[in-house]
């Protein structure tokens, strides 16, 4: 059995850890549950193999203490604390842990931490960036536009992970022309004992490097569909894929909510047209008003160059925001390609909306534009 202590000020927390690594065949006897005051100097001798750090309840003292950690000892690393909390993974990560542990998911999130570390395959250096696409109302083009942003992602990175999340109308399968064994609804209605492994083989890979998670087949699955499965599975996901893209619908129900708060990037998808400029007004006036803050906001203009559009200045007048994107009309190539379940970036990607849509994922990508 190979040495592990924990330092942990959150009494409940350190008895469960020392459960779940005695399991996992970790010596941690009750004097190795330190707390983060003089931490560092008592492992000074220990030459400990793992540390188990608890963040809570003061996450600063717990990040100063990991990073003292790094620059004393060689041993390997985790971080256990809120995984909601993406600025805390991110420093953690940052700080030189090894990986991060959920702990609201203690027991099934450190077993799989430990099979990583024990086969070398522990997470991403930072969790992967979630970006939400989301119209105002339908016929926005919205579905079409997250399928070709993270097939460009997935170009760019190795893979992507699109989650489907247009639960009565999803049509991202069709899109890719994929046939998915499982779906979101599987996958939340076994939440309690989801895993990296059944996360998974939930997911269905296109050849472009996309992974979708598909939305429900049947409508009577998505009562299935809730927001703690969706919190489990979106954790693994930023765990495993360096861009998530999720394509929303505007039910503004809780688990769609719940992405709107912990998206790194809103893409909201709208046409220059009274009716979506209305829809997309008051879903940024919601959105403001449940806490989502307008900095994160994209306002993209699809199929723009229609005749009859209201001029771009007076959109922008009405939303009170900048339009940060446009991406041209071009039906035929869009339908042909969506017809074939191909993405267009991949069937015409000479065609200017192609080329419009590269630019868009690049612009929440970070990366340099095409010419």
């Amino acid at each position: 059995m190979s040495q592990a202590f924990i330092i942990s000020d959150h009494e409940s927390i350190g008895p469960k850890i020392r459960s779940a690594l005695a399991t996992a065949g970790q010596d941690c006897p009750a004097a190795h549950v330190i707390g983060l005051e003089n931490s560092i100097t008592r492992l000074g001798q220990a030459h400990p193999e793992l540390v188990v750090v608890v963040s809570s309840p003061d996450q600063e003292r717990a990040l100063a203490v990991l990073g003292e950690l790094r620059n004393k000892a060689t041993c390997r690393v985790l971080v256990v604390g809120p995984a909601s909390d993406s600025r805390l993974v991110l420093r953690a990560l940052r700080g030189g842990a090894d990986d991060f542990v959920d702990e609201l998911d203690l027991e099934n999130e450190l077993k799989n931490a430990l099979i990583r570390l024990q086969s070398g395959t522990t997470t991403l250096q930072e969790p992967g960036k979630m970006i939400a696409v989301l119209s105002a109302s339908g016929g926005c083009g919205s579905s079409t536009l997250a399928v070709n942003v993270a097939t460009v992602l997935a170009k760019a990175h190795k893979s992507s992970l699109l989650v489907d999340m247009k639960l009565e109308t999803g049509d991202l399968a069709s899109l890719l022309d994929l046939k998915p064994t499982y779906t979101l609804a599987n996958l939340c209605q076994n939440a309690t004992r989801m895993d990296r492994v059944m996360f998974e083989r939930s997911l269905v890979r296109h050849t472009s490097g996309v992974h979708l998670l598909a939305s429900p087949q049947a409508l009577s699955d998505i009562p299935h569909v809730n927001p703690e499965g969706i919190r489990q599975a979106l954790s693994l996901a930023r765990n495993l894929f360096p861009y998530i893209v999720l394509d929303l619908d505007h039910s503004f129900r809780p688990e769609q909510t719940q992405v709107l708060r912990v998206a790194d990037v809103i893409v909201l998808v709208f046409r220059l047209e009274f009716t979506s400029l209305r829809n997309t007004r008051r879903t940024i006036d919601h959105l403001e008003q449940v806490g989502v803050s307008r900095d994160r906001f994209r306002l993209v203009v699809n199929r723009y160059g229609q005749s009859q559009e209201v001029p771009a200045s007076k959109a922008e007048e009405a939303l009170g925001m900048k339009i940060h994107h446009y991406v041209p009309d071009d039906p035929k190539t869009i339908i042909r390609a969506n017809n074939n379940g191909v993405p267009v970036v991949i069937e015409s990607p000479s065609a200017k909306v192609s080329k419009s849509v590269y630019n868009l994922a690049v612009s929440v990508n970070g990366q340099k534009k095409s010419s």
